[in-house]
């Protein structure tokens, strides 16, 4: 029963997500030079591990690098897996250029992109550039030779401040943004100054692992637009208040830079705000402000009198619910009130905060009858309003039947719940009493789990203060164990883009180079330092190539060629380890 359980609830999952799905595509500019780069992208919406869409159909466009992200959003409480494929093409003439639809089928459904008409003229439209010089296989877009040198990318990148409404009440809640205009590519953001605001209570939004940008016109420019910090503020106290200015760290991909460049630091700071904060008139001194709703539940309507009513109060609306005071049933000859149980939940809507407060209030009687719990009133102030909204919870009756039972015998859960004193002395009697007389500490099988962790222990000690000092010392081994780890991870690839990462792995350890050190020049004059052959360092540097353009080529290579150019691979390594010493 519960396999049939599990399996429906995964059908259901599954059927759920496939609704949801969604193939689209976008660009990031309908106009772009001959001397620009347009970005294409690719989002699928509902599907895990999606395979990389297939563009060959793009004929007006070299495709250069690309990429792949995945982003997990959960808003309203509905969460959506995406995947985005970032495709950067270089137009190969000027004019009306076109990208085609793209297609995938899922689920035995077809989809569609749609189509896209690019305008390519002369020049550069402020997009990034893109070289025009002759490239060597070694410098492809994403891996660009780290010795040639170019001209920074402009950096345009402007910090905003948002605020709801400039002229608030004490305790009304108002929301403020940090938000930051880019025409640059972001990596990272992060804030360095305090985020402590005096003067009011705080509600920070959580910071999505991801965040969505729009497209904008600023200043007569497009820019992508990213909403980065987002707080709910309480003023405290009146008079005018400020906002102080939010200071951000900022990592910007300089797409004029290689791959091995570091990302370029940058430090912006937030303008800041000045808002203007009155008292609340009499009537609502001291009250919460913001919009609810008030009820209370019983969750019986009739009762023993030896028995625990609970009663659920809930408050729920825009204000600030974590300095909230709930109303409370004053004890009466009836019945007696105990401590509230209180819980709250949060939602950071796009609008506003808002929460949930729940209250179990437990009750109990002193005589039996028709028992009648007064109403209770919540007033709050309502700024939309501008005047005291009180709130009243219906009564509630109850119907309280029994005898009360003694104090040392009264019991707070109902007496069906209460186990038989004579079913617990069956089992005690029926139940198989074990002997304790011999512990387990005196067994044998105790000091043999003693002594156990000990003899490991000095077994790695001697393994590490002898047995690998001599390894290491023997370098016949070590080149040997060398070649044959790398021998082994080719013939485990599974894709033709991963050949180029376990050479060149092995070219750092035998030749002492770093990593961005491995370029063609360097590995040739290593190579023919070591007398290697000019055809075998030739298929050296071609598979070499290959495997690195395989990376962002639409076109998967077979798996039989891939088996054919690791063994030849092999046979290469084979013959170059002999000589080198």
């Amino acid at each position: 029963m519960k396999g049939k359980l599990v399996f429906i609830l995964l059908f259901f999952f599954q059927v759920l997500l496939a609704g949801d799905f969604e193939f689209k595509a976008s660009v990031n500019a309908d106009k772009i030079g001959i001397d620009d780069v347009l970005i294409y992208t690719i989002t699928y919406k509902g599907i895990q591990d999606p395979p990389q869409p297939d563009i060959s159909s793009i004929k007006d466009f070299r495709i250069g690098q690309s990429s792949r992200s995945t982003e997990f959003r959960f808003v309203n409480g509905v969460s959506s897996y995406f995947t985005n494929f970032e495709f950067y093409l270089i137009p190969l003439k000027t004019g009306t250029l076109t990208i085609p639809p793209v297609s995938y089928t899922y689920q035995g459904q077809q989809y569609s992109t749609q189509p896209f008409g690019i305008d390519v003229m002369k020049g550069s439209q402020g997009s990034t550039p893109a070289p025009r010089r002759k490239r060597s296989v070694f410098d492809e877009d994403f891996f660009s030779s780290p010795l040639k040198r170019k001209s920074r990318e402009t950096v345009d990148v402007k910090l905003d401040a948002w605020i709801s409404e400039r002229n608030i009440l004490k305790g009304q809640q108002v929301l403020f943004k940090v938000l930051l205009y880019t025409r640059n590519r972001i990596e990272s953001i992060n804030l360095v100054s305090n985020q402590s605001f005096p003067g009011f209570w705080q509600e920070w939004f959580p910071v999505p692992r991801s965040i969505d940008g729009k497209t904008v016109k600023k200043d007569g420019k497009t820019y992508q637009l990213y909403e980065i910090r987002k707080v709910a503020l309480f003023p405290t106290r009146s008079g005018s208040l400020s906002i102080p200015s939010l200071t951000f760290e900022l990592s910007l991909v300089d797409q004029n830079f290689s791959f091995f460049s570091s990302p370029r630091k940058l430090i912006k700071k937030s303008p800041m705000l000045i808002i203007n904060v009155s008292e609340l008139p009499p009537p609502g001194r001291d009250l919460p402000v913001g919009e609810f709703s008030f009820n209370i539940e019983s969750t019986k309507s009739n009762l023993d009198i030896n028995d625990i009513l609970t009663l659920k109060m809930r408050i729920q609306g825009q204000g600030n619910l974590k300095t909230l005071i709930i109303p409370e049933f004053k004890n009466s000859e009836f019945y007696k009130t105990y401590p509230a149980k209180i819980s709250r939940n949060y939602d950071y809507s796009d609008s506003m905060f808002s929460g949930t407060l729940t209250a179990e209030i437990p009750i109990a009687f002193k005589s039996t009858g028709l028992m009648t719990l007064p109403e209770l009133v919540f007033k709050s102030y309502n700024p939309s309003l501008k005047k005291v909204v009180a709130l009243n919870s219906r009564p509630i009756q109850i119907r309280v039947t029994g005898t009360k039972e003694k104090i040392e015998t009264a019991m707070t859960i109902p007496s069906t719940e209460i186990m038989k004193k004579g079913e617990d002395v069956d089992f005690i009697v029926k139940g198989k009493i074990s002997n304790e007389n011999r512990l387990f500490y005196q067994q044998g099988i105790f000091a043999f789990l003693f002594i156990l962790p000990f003899g490991l222990n000095l077994l790695v000690i001697l393994k590490k203060s002898v047995l690998d000092r001599i390894l290491l010392q023997n370098r016949t081994l070590n080149k040997k164990l060398l070649l044959n780890a790398t021998v082994k991870k080719l013939k485990n690839v599974n894709d033709y883009g991963e050949i180029h990462v376990v050479i060149e792995k092995y070219l750092q350890k035998k030749s002492g180079l770093g990593f961005s050190e491995l370029n063609q020049n360097n590995i040739e004059s290593f190579f023919k330092k070591h007398k290697i052959t000019d055809y075998d360092i030739e298929a050296f540097n071609r598979i070499k190539a290959q495997s690195e353009s395989a990376r962002f080529s639409p076109q998967k290579q077979s798996q039989k060629n891939i088996e054919k150019d690791v063994r030849s691979m092999v046979s290469l390594l084979k013959r170059i380890d002999k000589r080198i010493k």
